[in-house]
């Protein structure tokens, strides 16, 4: 395996924490794309590329051989054309032989015990992180148990193999990324290339500082005197960062519901308001930013401040809405911007939904029972609710699928151990407990009307 040299590494690091000033490269990849400045600075400096029909596709899975390839590539490192025939399943001089069986030989992946190594196959994230530390040559230190406890996602255990890479993920600002996900994590989630993209160019960045921490006297000095004084807020909640609770957000501000304010990003850090509803109430929030595209999620913060209740936002032309209908409780409005220090402004009131608004109208789903609806105009999401009393094989299928976009909220009540989790229209073997399904647009305008069907069946 060859190395490029370290100031080639260091050159290839500053283009990408630059970025990229142009009109956009893929049609799939517009302008305010939550990955546009990613994609196009690794695009940029040939680490990714994009298909023959000129799209990026963003939304698809990265296989194993194909996250390799953009590793090397972003590391600098040439396979060894002579590290062959390492794995059964590895096809003699295919695109990803060398690049397969250099990375075995040199230990940064592995096979699976029957010989192979499923280039194929789709990488989860926590693989994908694993992959990324160890060919970027990313320092990843084993974590006591104490430190383990800091990683509060609902689907990852402390003791899981992979929770030492997911610590230093934070700590080190590879992740979090933009759009993740509630208090969960999903880390048996195939790693989309919208999102590869962007573990890349924050770890690319991300070991340019380790290299300077290294080289720099006073860095090490200043490390030193954080570990004697036992301040951990080089990594404070970012372990939590995808922010599920106050500690979480780096910006927070106490508000009366309802609101109307305007600020400016921090960069591309997120922004939260908390208030409390003495009552029930179905509201409507309207944030939208001058530059860029803003996400927005709401939650409601449980006792421990995480929570499995909450609502993801529907973006579009910068703006960002919510259509809830909330029980009395502690909420929590995020805000997050894919553009750095644009200004923002965000409004809550009282409007009145259809009666399918939130987990507390959600629809009851009964098996072979289908349920055949409209998203109507500016009706954000509609909800269902499915209660599972034995184990059971089952598939929530939801229509149209190209145009309606369906997401699976387990609660605290199901056991999801394995961290395998449920997904629209495919077989799922559903533990007891309560789930409840958003039904919301995956393409088209709020003001779009959008029809499908929704069935549970075997």
């Amino acid at each position: 395996m060859k190395n490029l040299s370290k100031i080639s590494l260091i050159t290839l690091s500053f283009c990408l924490s630059i970025g990229v000033a142009a009109a956009a490269v893929f049609p799939d990849v517009p302008d305010g794309h939550i990955f546009q400045e990613e994609v196009e600075a690794l695009v940029g400096v040939s680490v990714i590329s994009g298909n023959p029909d000129g799209n990026y596709y963003p939304d698809r899975s990265v296989n194993r051989a194909e996250l390799l390839k953009m590793l090397y590539k972003a590391a600098g490192k040439t396979p060894d054309s002579s590290s062959v025939r390492c794995f059964t399943d590895v096809t003699p001089d295919s695109w990803y032989e060398s690049y397969v069986c250099d990375a075995s030989s040199n230990q940064y992946v592995n096979g699976y015990p029957d010989g192979s190594f499923k280039p194929g196959q789709a990488v989860n994230r926590v693989e994908a992180l694993k992959m990324i530390t160890n060919i970027l040559d990313i320092n990843v230190e084993e974590i006591d148990q104490a430190t383990r406890e800091t990683v509060k996602f609902v689907d990852v255990s402390v003791s899981a193999w992979y929770t030492k890479y997911l610590f230093a993920a934070f700590s080190k600002r590879i992740l979090p990324i933009a759009g993740m996900d509630g208090s969960r994590f999903y880390p048996e989630s195939s790693l989309l290339r919208g999102e590869a993209a962007a573990y890349i160019f924050n770890a690319l960045n991300a070991e340019l500082v380790q290299d300077r921490q290294q080289n720099e006297e006073s860095s090490s000095s200043q490390a030193s005197s954080i570990a004697s004084t036992g301040d951990t807020t080089s990594v404070g909640m970012g372990i939590s960062s995808s922010a599920y609770s106050s500690e979480a957000v780096v910006n927070n501000e106490r508000i009366d519901f309802p609101f109307d304010k305007s600020g400016k990003f921090d960069r591309k850090k997120p922004f939260s308001y908390e208030f409390t509803l003495d009552s029930s109430e179905t509201i409507f929030v309207d944030a939208s930013v001058n530059s860029g595209e803003v996400s927005c999620r709401l939650y409601l913060l449980r006792e421990n401040g995480f929570s499995d209740e909450y609502y993801l936002g529907h973006q579009e032309d910068g703006g960002c809405y919510i259509h809830a209908a909330l029980s009395p409780g502690e909420y929590q409005l995020q805000l997050q911007p894919t553009v750095a220090d644009t200004v923002f402004s965000v409004s809550t009131i009282n409007k009145s939904g259809d009666g399918n608004d939130g987990f507390k109208e959600a629809s009851r789903l009964y098996k072979g029972t289908p349920q055949t609806a409209m998203l109507e105009t500016d009706d954000i999401q509609d909800f269902y609710m499915l209660v599972v009393s034995s184990k059971e094989n089952m598939t929530i299928d939801v229509s149209n699928s190209l145009e309606i976009k369906c997401t699976i909220f387990p609660m605290s009540n199901v056991d999801m151990y394995g961290f395998d989790f449920p997904e629209c229209n495919k077989s799922y073997s559903y533990t007891p407990g309560t789930y409840y399904i958003s039904i919301s647009r995956s393409i088209g305008k709020k003001i779009s009307k959008k029809s499908y069907t929704i069935l549970l069946q075997r």
